[in-house]
C-alpha cells in the first residue's frame, strides 16, 4: 500500500484520528499537509515533523477563503482526507444553536466546502482518492447525539453522490466511519465515565475500544491503490458493532 510520491492534506490534522491519519500517510511514504485551527496544533506538528515530507497550516474549514489560501501554496494533491470534525453531546431539545450551527457547519459544510475547494486539483488530474472521516453515528443512533448524528448521516450520502460525480475522472471517494475511538477528547470521557467504557466494550463483537491506529490504517488502504476499485462507500471501523449485537 505504498504511498511515495503521493501528496496528502489531512484537514483537522493535527490531534486525535486526523494526526494519526497523518501519521500513517507519512509512514508509507506520503507528503502530509496537515490542516489546523489550532495555532498551537499547528506549531506542535511542526515539531513533530521538521522536514518538508510533511508541514502545517493554519486555516478553518468553515471559511472557504482560508482553504482556498492554503491550496494556492499547494502545486499537486493525490489524497484529500477531509476530517476535521466536532460534536457536542446534549439533549436534543436542549443543545444550544450555536452548538448546533457548528456541527452543521464543521462536519457537513466544511467538508463540502473541502471538497469543492480541493477536488479539483484530483479532477484535472484524473487520478486521486478522498477518504473522509465518517462516523458509526451515521447508521446508528446515539443518545445525546441527534445533530452529530444527522451531520455525519449527510456526510455518507456526499460521499455516495461524489462518487458518482467524479468517478469517470478518475477519483474514487469514500469514507470510514470510527465507532468508539480512544482519543484524548474521548479519553476524558472514559475517565469521567468507566461505565460507559465497559457497557462499550461489552456491546462491541471485539470487545475492545477502538485505537486511532485503527482507523488511520484504513484510511491508508483507501489512499492505496489496493482501493482503486472501491468508491461511493462507508467502512465502519467500529470493532463490529454496526454488525449487531449478541445482548439479546
Amino acid at each position: 500500500m505504498t504511498l511515495a510520491g503521493k501528496t496528502a492534506l489531512v484537514t483537522g490534522g493535527t490531534r486525535g484520528i486526523g494526526l494519526a491519519i497523518a501519521r500513517t500517510l507519512h509512514r508509507e511514504g506520503a507528503q502530509v499537509i496537515a490542516v489546523s485551527t489550532s495555532r498551537d496544533q499547528v506549531e506542535a506538528f511542526r515539531a513533530e515533523f521538521p522536514s518538508d515530507e510533511a508541514r502545517a497550516e493554519l486555516a478553518d474549514v468553515r471559511d472557504r477563503e482560508s482553504l482556498e489560501a492554503v491550496r494556492s501554496r499547494i502545486p499537486d494533491l493525490d489524497i484529500l482526507v477531509p476530517n476535521a470534525g466536532v460534536n457536542t453531546r446534549c439533549v436534543a431539545v436542549e443543545l444550544a444553536d450555536e452548538a448546533l450551527r457548528e456541527m452543521i457547519e464543521t462536519n457537513l459544510y466544511g467538508v463540502f466546502v473541502t471538497c469543492q475547494v480541493f477536488g479539483p486539483l484530483l479532477i484535472e488530474k484524473g487520478a486521486g482518492r478522498v477518504v473522509a472521516t465518517g462516523s458509526l453515528a451515521a447508521i446508528h443512533g446515539m443518545n445525546l447525539r441527534a445533530a452529530y448524528s444527522a451531520s455525519k448521516a449527510g456526510l455518507s450520502g456526499l460521499v455516495r453522490s461524489l462518487a458518482v460525480e467524479w468517478g469517470p475522472h478518475g477519483v474514487t471517494v469514500n469514507a470510514v466511519g470510527p465507532g468508539i475511538i480512544r482519543t484524548p477528547l474521548t479519553q476524558q470521557y472514559i475517565d469521567a465515565n468507566p461505565d460507559r467504557a465497559q457497557a462499550t466494550i461489552e456491546h462491541t463483537p471485539l470487545r475492545r475500544l477502538g485505537e486511532v491506529e485503527d482507523v488511520a490504517d484504513v484510511v491508508a488502504f483507501l489512499a492505496s491503490d489496493a482501493a482503486r476499485f472501491v468508491t461511493g462507500q462507508t467502512i465502519f471501523v467500529d470493532g463490529g458493532i454496526s454488525a449487531g449485537s449478541d445482548w439479546w
